[in-house]
């Protein structure tokens, strides 16, 4: 069994890399697949992906973290994919329950602007504007919801105040 393209495969560093080497590679990488030096622009996005994860310390770590607990990964073509196979997200995403979430909080909100035009508003009009107010607030909300970055467990750190020391 082949392993997966790791964000360091992608940007041809070793998963001990400094910061120093991550930056000189994607430096090198990306005068290569640019879209305007006539390189793809799907290979960049993941190139530039693959640069903000591991260029952030926070990121890396949690990347490291991703690797460690995901054992190895499947073998994968160079669109992402299993080869053969539909292309498979070349990054950790969002979960499936958030997903989920976010999909039944747009059907909410779809359903209380037809309630509300079809159902409600010839009954009582306030009524309707009620509902069709909190429908436009649903999608918005669904939005940052699924776009917020997951918890990070055990990760806080205590600051501690300018000249005064802990016993």
């Amino acid at each position: 069994m082949t392993r997966r393209t790791t964000l360091y495969d992608l940007l041809g560093v070793p998963p001990s890399a400094t910061a120093d080497e991550i930056r000189a590679a994607y430096r090198h990488a990306a005068r290569a697949l640019h879209p305007d030096a006539g390189g793809n622009a799907a290979a960049f996005q993941r190139l530039t992906t693959a640069y903000h994860i591991l260029g952030d310390p926070a990121g890396r770590a949690g990347y490291d973290e991703y690797l460690a607990t995901s054992g190895a990964p499947a073998a994968t073509d160079a669109e992402g994919g299993a080869p053969g196979g539909p292309p498979a997200p070349a990054f950790p995403g969002v979960s499936r329950e958030v997903k989920r979430g976010y999909l039944v909080m747009m059907t909410v909100a779809l359903g209380l602007f037809i309630l509300a035009g079809t159902v409600v508003r010839p009954v009582s009009v306030p009524a309707a504007i009620a509902m069709a107010l909190v429908a436009m607030v649903i999608p918005p909300v669904a939005a940052i919801m699924a776009n917020r970055p997951p918890p990070t467990h055990g990760t806080r750190r205590r600051r501690r105040s300018a000249g005064r020391r802990s016993p």
